[in-house]
């Protein structure tokens, strides 16, 4: 049988572990400044998709290669779900490559409920 801790690993992998030790805002505040940004941002990108004055000449199914606004929004909305996770120490929780497409889709509430997940289960202290 397979020794347990094979399958406890750090979430985050072995290239994002480094000990520091800091002095400055408590990362609980810089949570929750990612955190409304994230919402926000997730916002943003829903009143994107619904209002066609911000993709004129496409089709919907272009939204997502063809629309500028769309594909800027949606590129800095991964990097800061990318922080968000990191903080929390929950980078494993990111499982693939349209991670960031499925949180865009969620609704308000299931978006709501993703980031108070992250935040319950997760530990900007690392323990």
């Amino acid at each position: 049988m397979s020794n347990l801790s094979d399958y406890m690993k750090d979430p985050n992998g072995p290239a994002y572990r480094k000990e520091e030790i800091r002095n400055g805002p408590p990362l609980e505040y810089v949570s929750e400044k990612i955190r409304n940004a994230l919402d926000e941002q997730h916002k943003l990108l829903k009143d994107i998709e619904c209002n066609p004055q911000f993709w004129p000449d496409l089709e919907r199914r272009q939204l997502e290669t063809e629309c500028l606004v769309y594909r800027s929004a949606i590129s800095s909305f991964n990097y800061q779900i990318t922080a968000f996770l990191a903080l929390h120490n929950m980078l494993g929780v990111n499982s693939g490559y349209d991670y960031t497409q499925r949180l865009c889709s969620m609704s308000r509430d299931e978006f709501e409920q993703w980031l108070e997940f992250i935040e319950r289960e997760g530990s900007v202290s690392g323990l």
